[in-house]
C-alpha cells in the first residue's frame, strides 16, 4: 500500500523535540560582508546575539540524508532520494519529486516523493519538519559582563598558481567560539517512525562529526553535537479533550531515539 505523503489536511499527532546544539569547534554562519567592520561577520540577532537559523539546520541535515540514502536502491520500498539538480534530460523520477508521465507531457502527484522530500518537502508538498532558529545561551557570568562568544579571525586569499598568497587579498571573519551552546527545537507533524529514524540519523552524522555545519567547514570549522532532553507528543483525539500530551525525558529520550532507528533499519532490509 501507498504511504500518503501530502497529508497535511489531516492531524494524526506531532511531536516536538527539545534540546542543545554544543559547537565543539569554532561555528560560522555567515551574514554577508562589510556589517560591524569585519568583512565576513556572523548572523546575529537585534541583541548582537549570533544565532544558527533553521534553514541552515535544515539544510545540513537534508543534504546528509540524501546523499547516505543515494547510496542504496531502495525505490522498492521508498527509500530514496531524488536528485532535482540532474540534468534535464534524465528521467522524471531520478531528476524531481512529484512528477508522473502521461505520454509526452508530466503532471504532478504528490505521491511520488523520495524519503528526504517525504520528510523535508519538495516544491508540491509541505516539509513534515519545522526547525526553529537556534538561539544563543549565556551563562549568568556572559549576562553579567556582556560577553558574546564572537571572535574575529585573519584570512588570506591564496593564488593556487603561485602556491602563496595574493597581495592585498587579507581578510578577517568572525566565527562563534568553541563552546557556545544554543538551544534547539524541532517540530514535526505526524511522523512516521522510519522517517523519523532518517532524522535521528542525520543528528547523530553531525554530532559524529561526518558532518559539518555552516561555512570554512574544510578549515576545522562547524563540528557540532545534539543533546536532546526531551520529545513531547499528542494526538489531535488529545487535543481536541484537552488531554496532555506525552513528555519523554532522561533515559526515555534515547530509548524514543533507538527506536526510530530500528524502524529504519527494518525498511531499509526490505530491499537491502
Amino acid at each position: 500500500m501507498t504511504e500518503r505523503v501530502a497529508d497535511f489536511h489531516r492531524l494524526e499527532s506531532r511531536l516536538r523535540l527539545t534540546g542543545s546544539l554544543i559547537a565543539h569547534t569554532a561555528l560560522r554562519i555567515g551574514a554577508g560582508g562589510g556589517l560591524d567592520g569585519v568583512d565576513l561577520p556572523v548572523i546575529k540577532d537585534a541583541a548582537g546575539r549570533p544565532f544558527i537559523p533553521g534553514a541552515s539546520l535544515k539544510g545540513a541535515l537534508r543534504s546528509t540524508i540524501e546523499a547516505l540514502v543515494r547510496a542504496i536502491d531502495g525505490r522498492a520500498a521508498g527509500v530514496w532520494a531524488c536528485d532535482p539538480l540532474a540534468d534535464k534530460d534524465d528521467a522524471f523520477a531520478s531528476r524531481s519529486c512529484g512528477y508522473h508521465a502521461h505520454g509526452q507531457r508530466l503532471s504532478v502527484d504528490p505521491e511520488l516523493h523520495c524519503a528526504a522530500c517525504r520528510l523535508f518537502g519538495s516544491h508540491v508538498v509541505a516539509s513534515h519538519v519545522r526547525f526553529c532558529d537556534a538561539l544563543l545561551r549565556l551563562s549568568n557570568e556572559d549576562l553579567k559582563t556582556g560577553r558574546i562568544p564572537v571572535e574575529v579571525r585573519d584570512g588570506v586569499s591564496i593564488d593556487r598558481d603561485l602556491r602563496r598568497a595574493r597581495s592585498a587579498r587579507k581578510y578577517d571573519f568572525e566565527v562563534v567560539s568553541p563552546g557556545a551552546e544554543f538551544s534547539v527545537e524541532v517540530f514535526i507533524e505526524n511522523p512516521q517512525p522510519w522517517l523519523m529514524g532518517l532524522l535521528a540519523m542525520s543528528f547523530d552524522q553531525l554530532s559524529e562529526g561526518f558532518t559539518a555545519l555552516g561555512g570554512f567547514t574544510s578549515r576545522g570549522l562547524g563540528r557540532v553535537t545534539f543533546i536532546w532532553t526531551s520529545i513531547a507528543s499528542t494526538t489531535a483525539r488529545a487535543l481536541l479533550r484537552g488531554e496532555p500530551g506525552t513528555i519523554r525525558t532522561g533515559p526515555a529520550v534515547e530509548a524514543q531515539l533507538h527506536e526510530w532507528r530500528d524502524a529504519l533499519a527494518g525498511k531499509v532490509r526490505e530491499v537491502v
